[in-house]
């Protein structure tokens, strides 16, 4: 298995730095990894161009391709966390998904993916169907939350009727729901029913539609 399909796979921790530093030049060469390293990190990191441009196997392409690889990895230890808003609310929820949904001719059916402090990471659709259906399994609309590693999700769909009352398929597929969340060991926050009408909370029962002031989108939220 080759370098770049070890970090595909297994991620990068596992690689030693001179296996990193030979990916990130796209070098054959194991001695001009190991000439950048030979005075450590620390020193890497403080390397000028003139330095790099002095070892031995080192053009002024691939010094900066790396001077520009270091600049990232510092950008990136010091960005602050994401502004993520926080989900607590059956109308949180809704608010995150109705502009997307409520308003819909036909029927979506929507994963929010949610941290451990039920902070949204993102908005997934899985599945689209027509005027009074949307058939979607466990299996699919768990998909994106074990693929990001989500701990937690709330789900969401519309009804186009602009009721928002669960028909009795929408309550049986919360218990499966449910279900496959405890033995997966994603925690369901809630399942939302949104229509014109209003919100149906599986949690808190009959909402109001989310306040307009929560529907403007913030900075930096995608």
């Amino acid at each position: 298995m080759s370098h770049a399909e070890r970090i595909l796979s297994e991620g990068s921790s596992g690689l030693a730095d001179a296996e990193l530093v030979r990916l990130v030049l796209g070098a054959r060469d194991q001695l001009v990894a190991a000439r950048l390293l030979a005075r450590g990190l620390p020193a890497l990191r403080r390397a000028t161009p003139g330095e790099l441009l002095l070892t031995a196997g080192m053009t002024a392409q691939l010094s900066a391709r790396l001077l520009a690889a270091l600049e990232l990895g510092r950008r990136v230890a010091l960005a602050p966390p994401a502004d993520r808003r926080r989900l607590l609310r059956a109308q949180d929820v809704a608010a995150a998904l109705w502009s997307q949904l409520a308003h819909l001719p036909h029927e979506e059916f929507w994963a929010v993916l949610l941290n451990a402090r039920l902070e949204e990471i993102r908005c997934v659709q899985i599945a689209r169907g027509g005027l009074t259906q949307c058939s979607v399994s466990p299996r699919e609309a768990f998909a994106p939350a074990l693929l990001h590693r989500a701990p937690a999700v709330a789900f969401a769909h519309n009804h186009p009727s602009g009721e928002a009352t669960p028909s009795g398929e929408d309550q049986r597929l919360q218990l499966l729901l449910d279900e496959a969340g405890r033995a997966l060991g994603i925690r369901v926050v809630d399942h939302l029913v949104l229509a014109e009408g209003g919100v149906h909370s599986a949690v808190e029962g009959a909402c109001p539609a989310p306040d307009p002031v929560s529907l403007v989108p913030r900075e930096g939220l995608g």
